[in-house]
């Protein structure tokens, strides 16, 4: 999966539950389960803060960080 600033734009546009469902999608593709993790309105509303401020280097940071959190 390519994450770029246009998926970030577009995931932070989704409506709550929908962004958490994608949350999951994305973190269950690389391995990660959060199934039983709770999502709070500030911690979205936070998120969406952050992804639509990202800049190339920060995604590049966190492709990095993700990784070291995936199945091997």
């Amino acid at each position: 999966m390519n994450i770029d600033k246009n998926m970030l734009a577009s995931l932070a546009n989704l409506d709550d539950k929908t962004l958490i469902s994608s949350i999951r999608m994305i973190a269950a593709a690389s391995g990660i389960d959060l199934s039983e993790t709770k999502f709070e309105k500030g911690q979205l509303d936070a998120l969406r803060t952050a992804m639509r401020g990202a800049t190339d280097k920060d995604i590049e940071n966190a492709k990095r960080i993700f990784e070291g959190y995936t199945k091997k």
